[in-house]
């Protein structure tokens, strides 16, 4: 991103002369000439994934507003979730997959952080509450 301070025009003419916000409008409408399934992320999600991760390496971790916030993080991913139907979301259609997923991520939380390690009352309160709930 540029500093907010304006950078005076080194021309009268061009692209680079432009107001910013004319700027903005150009680009977004080349990027709506575009189709979306010609759209390399569209077409390959592990691109998209692999510069999400090199734009993200490129912020230093205390500007990072999710890395401050865990809160805001959560609620992007709820938020995330919520905007792909049902029946497209891999979890809902894989149990194995989730239970994968969920061992995976258990794992990188050390023991002693662990609220169901910690405490087995809790862990089979929530054992019988899912049991219940898969029931219905």
């Amino acid at each position: 991103m540029t500093d907010s301070k304006e950078q005076p025009p080194t021309s009268e003419r061009g692209f680079a002369s432009m107001d910013p916000a004319r700027q903005r409008d150009i680009a977004r409408k080349g990027g709506e000439s575009v189709p979306a399934a010609k759209r390399s992320f569209a077409q390959n999600p592990q691109l998209a994934a692999e510069a999400g991760r090199k734009g993200g390496a490129s912020v230093p971790a205390e500007k990072r507003s999710f890395t401050q916030n865990r809160g805001l993080a959560s609620q992007a991913g709820r938020k995330g979730g919520e905007s792909v139907p049902r029946e497209k979301r891999s979890f809902s259609q894989n149990p194995a997959l989730a239970a994968v997923a969920g061992r995976k991520g258990g794992e990188r939380v050390p023991p002693e952080k662990r609220s169901f390690f910690q405490d087995r009352l809790l862990a089979a309160q929530a054992g019988r509450k899912g049991g219940e709930s898969r029931s219905r």
